[in-house]
Parts: C-alpha cells; sequence; structure tokens
C-alpha cells in the first residue's frame, strides 16, 4: 500500500507540475491561473485523504522544491529561489510593520476612550450624588434601595489589561 501510495502522490505532483491535473476542482484552478503546488493539493489531486504526505518525507522534500520552482517561474520579478524568498520577506515585514502600528493606533484609541470613559462614570456618580442629597434624609434610604436593585447587570469591569 506504501508504495501504491507514493506513486499515486509522485503521478500526482508530476499532472500538477504540468498544469494538467485530472481532479476538476483544481482543473478549474489551472484554468483559472491560480493552481498551486502545495502539500494539499498533491493529496487532493491523488485522491487521497488531508495528511496521506505524513509518512512520506521524501514526497514533502519534493513538493516544498517543485513548489519553490514553479513560483519562481510565475514570478515577473525573481530570477532565482533566493530573490523570491527575500521578497516574500519584505513583504511579511511590511505587514508585520502595519500591523503593529494598527495596533498602537488601537490601543491608543481603548486609552482614550478608557479615560472619557471614567470621566463619564465620574460625572455620573457626582449627579447621583447630588440627587441623593436633593431627597429628604427619611427617603434616602428606599431611594438607594431602589437604585441598587435595578438592572445589577448593567455594570461592565472596566479592566481592560
Amino acid at each position: 500500500m506504501t508504495q501504491a501510495t507514493r506513486k499515486n502522490l509522485v503521478d500526482a505532483l508530476e499532472r500538477l507540475i504540468k498544469g494538467e491535473p485530472d481532479n476538476r476542482d483544481l482543473r478549474l484552478k489551472a484554468r483559472d491561473g491560480k493552481l498551486k503546488i502545495n502539500n494539499h493539493t498533491v493529496e487532493k489531486e491523488a485522491g487521497l485523504s488531508v495528511g496521506a504526505l505524513r509518512n512520506h518525507e521524501d514526497i514533502k522534500k519534493m513538493v516544498k522544491a517543485k513548489s519553490l520552482n514553479n513560483s519562481v517561474e510565475q514570478s515577473e520579478s525573481a530570477q532565482s529561489a533566493i530573490e523570491l524568498l527575500q521578497e516574500e520577506v519584505k513583504k511579511l515585514k511590511r505587514e508585520r510593520t502595519q500591523a503593529n502600528n494598527k495596533k498602537t493606533e488601537y490601543h491608543k484609541l481603548s486609552k482614550s476612550h478608557q479615560t472619557a470613559l471614567a470621566t463619564q462614570a465620574a460625572t455620573h456618580i457626582k449627579m447621583v450624588q447630588e440627587l441623593m442629597e436633593m431627597i429628604p434624609v427619611y427617603e434616602r434610604e428606599r431611594a438607594m434601595d431602589k437604585v441598587v436593585r435595578t438592572r445589577p447587570d448593567n455594570v461592565i469591569d472596566g479592566k481592560f489589561r
């Protein structure tokens, strides 16, 4: 069974490299120029389950090498695998920088919202205190009980970090 599986995987890889897969979904992707060579597509083309390559390290290496070579051929700017990988590293670094910038921006925004919320809460407390002082002393306890009993689930814990 292992040799038959190995042969199926190698044949599937060769069909994908030629751009002539037997699998319907992969044929459609090849026609649209969106076919990628990776472990999943090789398994799919071979008609095997996901993870069928886990016991075939040599074929995984072949897939990785062919995928890289195929990417270099399709690239307009890279002439070698190293240049292609360097471009990908640059792209990932740019994306990481953008993500960090967004993170910083959102963190500052959350801090400003936290400050505004604290200000509003302080104003609210002050207002409630002043309103309570307007209620006669003998009715305050009953009013306070009413305030406490109304919607205790309407309070949000403000610990954001």
